[in-house]
């Protein structure tokens, strides 16, 4: 009754009463706020530091055309795309010098993203409970998000962290070096720690909570514990998302004394993003957006902090990026020879065929470079298993698709073109013998099960070889 009275007497804002905008950004819509309709980012999402997407009706860009069914004819895509730059996510996306005519030996950063707005997902919200109705809250809203103090959350952040301590410092089977174990087992946790002690500053630690609580969720069996875990999770991440954009806004001038905390949390958010990845479902099929647009913020966060740590600057941030395996040069990366998978790009029927000939997406010299990109990556992760690059070393460049392949790679997983998604699922294919990795899991077979369902089946045949590796799904069509 006193908690109802309190509720009562509390202070509100006045209520706003204007008129519906339908023409507005969706994040004002899913918020229920008037939107200026300002572009290529609304007011209100530029205060909140998000991504304004508009509805594709309004947005005057060009759509692609649905992904053609089983039952269907081809899909023809066109080839022209909108040439406005994207706001993006202040200080995560990233900026980055042109690669695409590098000379042989050139050693730049993650390759330069056209200046194309990119319909990323925000974060919270795109991977519900795979067991629960649970809807987690808008990030981007103006009210915090946080957990009820008491003893309930201080037994499950006690849990959490002595798990993370007891289960999650070395992941892998093959040790990492001394030094990196040390960086993960000690300075991580007391960096997290003094930084959210004194200086209230707590991304570090809620992504680090965030993280324990899924690997606990891959371990559980009880249904109820899975459920709490997950929401655990989702909540301790949007809480560390948020953080680190005051983070980000508030240190970046000071990115030299703040490189370690700025760029771990960075890093850890976009690990837990592939973590997340196993979580997604198989029918309907999800892609994995979240995971590939996180990369972006990642790779300008490390990009900014090697421009600005002075070379005799000793970092943990440079100790770790110097480890294991060397992920510096595009040309062994995203400029590596793909012609072993070349025939993923070609149409799946002959030549003369109605589909071959109404399939004019590769005429577009921008559209074939960003699939070149992506096998080159793979085939750069193929040759480093087959040099049996230690489990670390592989899972680390999983991650860097994410951060090396041209986001328009990830705008054509959005628009489920089928050749996106049969490349993509190569790509999930060398995820199958890692599933020993906690944070790798079944992501690969649901997502190779999910694209086969999803494809048109001209287009699914060319998946039929992948399935040897593990039991034939059951497929409906």
């Amino acid at each position: 009754m006193n908690d109802a009275n309190m509720q009562d007497r509390r202070p509100r804002g006045p209520r706003l009463y204007h008129k519906k905008s339908r023409t507005g950004c969706m994040r004002c819509k899913q918020r229920r706020v008037k939107c200026d309709e300002i572009r290529p980012s609304c007011g209100s999402c530029s205060r909140h530091a998000v991504e304004c997407v508009y509805p594709n009706a309004s947005q005057g860009a060009p759509k692609a055309v649905p992904v053609t069914r089983h039952n269907s004819g081809p899909t023809v895509y066109s080839a022209n795309h909108p040439t406005t730059p994207s706001p993006g996510l202040p200080g995560l996306a990233p900026v980055m010098d042109d690669t695409s005519h590098l000379d042989p030996g050139h050693t730049s950063g993650p390759p330069s993203i056209e200046d194309r707005p990119a319909n990323s997902p925000h974060y919270l919200g795109y991977y519900p409970s795979p067991s629960s109705s649970y809807h987690p809250p808008d990030e981007g809203s103006d009210t915090d998000i946080s957990l009820p103090e008491g003893p309930w959350r201080r037994f499950w952040e006690i849990r959490l962290i002595h798990n993370y301590h007891q289960n999650m410092v070395q992941p892998f089977p093959s040790a990492q070096s001394e030094k990196v174990v040390q960086i993960w087992r000690t300075d991580i946790p007391n960096l997290a720690m003094r930084m959210a002690q004194k200086h209230n500053r707590c991304s570090l630690l809620h992504i680090t909570l965030a993280n324990s609580a899924l690997y606990l969720w891959t371990k559980s069996k009880d249904k109820q514990e899975r459920d709490e875990l997950f929401k655990l999770q989702q909540t301790y991440q949007v809480m560390g998302v948020k953080e680190q954009r005051r983070d980000i806004d508030e240190l970046s001038h000071q990115i030299t004394q703040n490189a370690d905390y700025v760029c771990f949390t960075s890093i850890k958010i976009l690990a837990h993003s592939l973590a997340l990845v196993q979580t997604l479902t198989v029918d309907p099929w999800e892609p994995p957006v979240q995971w590939l647009y996180m990369g972006r913020g990642a790779a300008q966060i490390l990009q900014m902090a090697r421009k600005l740590i002075s070379p005799e600057n000793d970092t943990n941030i440079k100790t770790f990026i110097k480890s294991p395996p060397d992920m510096s040069n595009p040309m062994e990366l995203i400029f590596l020879d793909h012609s072993s998978l070349d025939w993923l790009l070609d149409p799946p029927v002959s030549t003369g065929s109605f589909t071959a000939q109404e399939d004019r997406e590769l005429e577009d010299e921008d559209v074939k470079s960003v699939y070149s990109k992506a096998l080159s990556y793979i085939c750069s992760v193929q040759k480093a298993i087959e040099n049996k690059e230690p489990d670390f070393a592989v899972v680390r460049r999983f991650g860097g698709f994410a951060i090396w392949v041209p986001i328009e790679f990830t705008r054509f997983m959005d628009e489920r073109r089928p050749r996106a998604m049969v490349v993509f699922a190569y790509f999930m294919s060398m995820w199958l013998d890692y599933e020993h990795i906690w944070m790798v899991g079944k992501a690969g077979e649901m997502q190779i099960r999910g694209i086969y369902k999803a494809l048109p089946i001209e287009w699914s045949c060319k998946l039929d070889g992948l399935f040897a590796r593990f039991k034939q799904p059951e497929v409906n069509g």
